[in-house]
């Protein structure tokens, strides 16, 4: 068969349709060897381009899959070699395979890893827990808001310890007063807090204090991959984000920053924040009962979940909070008054959430004063 863009197919035919197996070989030089259905890649087989490089893979309709897809993201080629595994075997710049996206899911009775032994300032013991990080070693790092302090818990450890103030809450640098969102700068072991009833944020590090930030209300705090500092004011009803060691700046907005409302360009109570790879910023608008995505140098941001007025419909959110986005681009958020966490797939009081590296779901789950691990199922 030769098609008038010089297109050739030499295999096997049945019923006026290509149906077999076969080779394609195309007028840019490309070249698929494998099985065929009516015309379209079915089945094992090998995609050949001009500098040598190859995806061995299982076919459907232009697409390779053996649990993966191949993709044109990155700078050296892939070979499927089995389930989600995938071999580089060249350098150039086309497809290599990537694990097919998949809906994670978690089992329904959490565990209690923090906290669960009443309310108190124990060291056992939380205090309206809010905003958590977990590092890479799996520890737990709370704002422990009502007891003024930030709480470290080690993997599997039956009590935590304090690593930030424990003191009656004031406004000295030594003090806390609130801490509501934390997040821990893992290139320095630095703790940097959203210390809200001081308006400011604050960093500790070998208990030594250092204020970034001042007059702010802020609520919730994260970092990039380019270790830029994010920080949402709830009065201001924006997100600003900070180069990291320059804070003696006003920061640049965003998201919001044009006054309290439901607009598409405004926020209203902005709660916790997360930011992906491209620095697009997801922000919970509490008071829109709504999750908005603005993406970097965006005017206005796009509705991302939520959206339809407070209540608790599945297309509804009541006063969310915490919010995170896996890989996959799914979304997660801690819809508080609505007492459940709910993830949105785009397109289609406080409490906080985290993923450790498993993927694993934490959940601050505030007012009984613990944090709650529900473990992903493989």
């Amino acid at each position: 068969m030769i098609w008038p863009n010089r297109n050739i197919y030499d295999g096997h035919w049945f019923d006026s349709k290509m149906h077999g197996s076969g080779a394609m070989l195309y007028a840019d030089r490309r070249i698929y060897t494998g099985g065929w259905l009516n015309g379209m890649k079915s089945g094992p087989g090998i995609m050949s381009w001009p500098k040598g490089e190859k995806c061995d893979a299982v076919w459907v309709d232009d697409k390779a899959v053996c649990d993966a897809i191949c993709f044109p993201k990155c700078l050296n080629g892939g070979k499927c070699t089995g389930p989600n595994s995938c071999t580089c075997t060249s350098l150039w710049t086309g497809p290599r395979c990537e694990t097919q996206p998949k809906f994670n899911k978690w089992k329904q009775n959490a565990i209690t890893v923090v906290g669960g032994n009443g309310q108190g300032h124990e060291l056992n013991q939380l205090n309206y827990p809010v905003g958590i990080f977990i590092d890479k070693k799996k520890n737990i790092f709370i704002a422990d808001r009502f007891n003024n302090r930030i709480v470290e818990w080690k993997y599997n450890a039956t009590e935590g310890q304090i690593i930030a103030d424990g003191n009656e809450y004031e406004n000295r640098t030594d003090q806390l007063f609130y801490p509501i969102d934390v997040i821990i700068d893992q290139q320095n072991h630095s703790t940097i807090i959203a210390d809200l009833e001081n308006r400011r944020v604050i960093r500790w590090v070998n208990q030594k204090q250092q204020i970034l930030i001042k007059n702010i209300d802020c609520l919730g705090l994260t970092m990039d991959n380019n270790r830029f500092l994010y920080v949402s004011d709830e009065m201001k009803n924006e997100v600003r984000r900070w180069k990291m060691g320059e804070y003696n700046n006003e920061g640049i907005i965003v998201a919001g920053g044009n006054g309290k409302g439901n607009k598409l360009n405004q926020l209203s109570s902005p709660g916790f924040i997360f930011v992906d790879d491209d620095q697009s910023v997801y922000v919970s608008d509490s008071s829109n009962h709504r999750v908005m995505k603005w993406k970097k140098d965006a005017k206005e941001g796009t509705i991302v979940a939520g959206g339809n007025g407070e209540g608790g419909n599945l297309n509804q959110l009541s006063d969310p909070l915490g919010v995170i986005v896996d890989n996959f681009g799914q979304i997660y958020v801690a819809d508080y008054e609505n007492h459940r966490v709910m993830r949105w797939c785009e397109g289609k009081k406080r409490s906080d959430l985290s993923f450790d590296d498993e993927g694993n779901l934490y959940v601050a789950d505030s007012k009984n004063h613990r944090i709650q691990k529900f473990e992903i199922t493989l």
